[in-house]
């Protein structure tokens, strides 16, 4: 070996070590005896470091929540190249960076099956408010609107960078507004075809299932068998069935079995999304839609579920607006809302959704997140806004002032309509794993709904610590194994020798979430680190300006 040729100038590589040396040296020895003393001295070193194991990080002194349900055990991590290398104690290792977890959790990273995030990652690609909450992947696409074509986003997403890993759906709505727009019709078979090679295209692209939002436009126009076909396509390519059900008031128990169906007719995974009970009317329905869960899957049938720990909603302003309201898009919605015969009709559905659906029963209870044309709605209640423009806040006068500001502009909402006993009952089932349902947020803007900046360490905190709902290793494997299982992941959701290092390290007894709903944009507090993919994004509440996140592709 030629020590003194430009490859082995500054860097003598064996396997994961190096030694650095300057062999200029070696070029001034001038005698014989000289240079074997040197090489000795060498290979002595060469030895010596061969015998030290060397990481890129290793976590200290924690215990150890793998995932899996287990109990928590004490153990070192050691990190390389991205992996978990080892689990246990090993003497002498060193590393660039040693993170002393003494008094911590070290948890695989949380995986969010319902964002929708993907929204506005290009223009925020570090997703701070999931990365602070201890999210390391987010499934993106989800209740049918999904981007497309999905790989030219992924090729986008790859150049720009992201911050936790993201995994894709493609959505139903998506894929029928690209062949028929906003018909408000049932698909023609050439249609359906056409549909299906859009769905197997996303497939092909790397997406890990279909989602779809039959709440919404377009696809509360189709009918269950439209639904069957396209998820047909997607149990031929491995992938599952997530959807935002047709009803979650009035209809709810209906659409949980149309749900079932599908997977059974399609003969792929169900993912309830968000499940709860919307309305005074329907709560306590809860236990009879997890009925339902348990006999489809003791039938076979994988119906899995993921919820987010609030008592609120939070979507468009015009999901109070009947559906047929909405077909042809916003001019044809303007026309009709000229029509006096066809206002009064519209408005006679808003009045009965804000009393016995969304609204829970008081226009208060319909609060603006996000109106762009007047930023100061923003956070004022629908009763509010009603007052201040001179009216009584009745569901009537509401409904008119709603459709005016549906008239003038977008905007989204937060619905106070569900109950506390049906949050901790659909939470407390085996197969609901933890959800945000929020996006990737701009700090400081508009009035998101808390859950963007809180959901797993309020979770963690009020539902696990304060409250004993369930032991901190089920909510751990309810954030983690569960939802990595349902995706098909088999090297991420546990920490596990040879799995991705995408780890959480918290306090149990600090962690909990700070946003509300009058100050949303807080982040938490008790996390104390975040690593994604083995590089630290998050160190005690900073981020470390690293985006290492990756996009997920899958493959059948």
């Amino acid at each position: 070996m030629d020590f003194s040729s430009n490859r082995y100038n500054s860097v003598f590589d064996v396997d994961h070590w190096c030694i650095y040396a300057d062999f200029t040296l070696y070029r001034k020895v001038e005698t014989e005896k000289n240079k074997m003393k040197f090489l000795t001295y060498l290979f002595s070193l060469f030895f010596i470091s061969c015998t030290v194991p060397t990481y890129d990080i290793i976590i200290k002194n924690g215990q150890i929540s793998d995932g899996t349900g287990a109990k928590l055990f004490p153990g070192d991590i050691y990190i390389r190249g991205g992996k978990i290398i080892q689990i246990g104690q090993i003497k002498r290792a060193v590393a660039e960076k040693i993170l002393d977890a003494k008094g911590l959790i070290i948890s695989p990273g949380f995986i969010d099956m319902h964002t929708h995030s993907e929204r506005r990652s290009l223009d925020f690609p570090t997703v701070e408010n999931y990365l602070q909450q201890g999210v390391t992947t987010m499934v993106g696409g989800n209740c049918g609107g999904s981007p497309f074509p999905i790989g030219e986003f992924i090729d986008k997403t790859e150049k720009m960078g992201i911050g936790p890993n993201l995994a894709l759906l493609v959505g139903h709505n998506t894929v029928r507004r690209e062949i028929m727009g906003t018909e408000n019709r049932l698909a023609t078979e050439k249609e359906l075809n056409q549909m299906r090679a859009l769905v197997q295209s996303a497939m092909d692209d790397g997406a890990f299932g279909m989602s779809t939002g039959l709440k919404y436009i377009p696809g509360a126009y189709s009918n269950t068998e439209e639904v069957i076909a396209l998820a047909s396509i997607v149990s031929k390519n491995g992938g599952f069935y997530a959807t935002h059900m047709r009803e979650e008031g009035i209809g709810l128990l209906e659409s949980t079995e149309e749900a079932i169906n599908i997977g059974r007719q399609a003969n792929l995974p169900v993912q309830i999304s968000h499940h709860k009970a919307v309305g005074k009317s329907m709560w306590g329905n809860s236990t009879k839609t997890l009925d339902l869960v348990n006999k489809a899957r003791s039938e076979g049938i994988d119906v899995t579920a993921d919820q987010y720990p609030y008592t609120a909603t939070s979507t468009t302003l015009k999901v109070v607006f009947p559906a047929w309201s909405l077909s042809g898009g916003r001019e044809a919605l303007k026309s009709r809302l000229d029509d006096p015969d066809q206002r009064q009709k519209i408005k006679d559905e808003i009045v009965w959704n804000i009393v016995y659906d969304r609204g829970g029963g008081d226009p208060a209870s319909i609060v603006v997140a996000s109106y762009p044309l007047n930023i100061e709605y923003n956070g004022m209640n629908l009763a509010e806004i009603t007052q201040e423009n001179g009216y009584d806040p009745t569901p009537e006068n509401a409904a008119e002032i709603l459709m005016n500001l549906v008239y003038a502009g977008d905007g989204s909402g937060i619905y106070h309509c569900l109950n506390e006993d049906d949050v901790q009952q659909i939470m407390k089932h085996p197969q609901v794993m933890h959800a945000s349902d929020g996006s990737t947020i701009e700090f400081g803007r508009a009035q998101p709904h808390p859950r963007n900046y809180g959901t797993y360490p309020r979770v963690l905190g009020k539902y696990v610590r304060e409250l004993g709902l369930f032991p901190i290793e089920e909510a751990i494997r309810k954030m983690t194994n569960l939802p990595a299982s349902v995706l098909g992941l088999t090297d991420r959701g546990k920490i596990k020798k040879g799995f991705w290092a995408d780890l959480v390290i918290f306090d149990p007894n600090t962690i909990i979430d700070n946003a509300t709903w009058k100050d949303p944009h807080q982040y938490p507090t008790g996390i104390s680190w975040v690593i994604v993919n083995g590089t630290i994004s998050i160190d005690h509440r900073i981020w470390t300006e690293k985006v290492s996140g990756k996009v997920l592709i899958h493959t059948p």
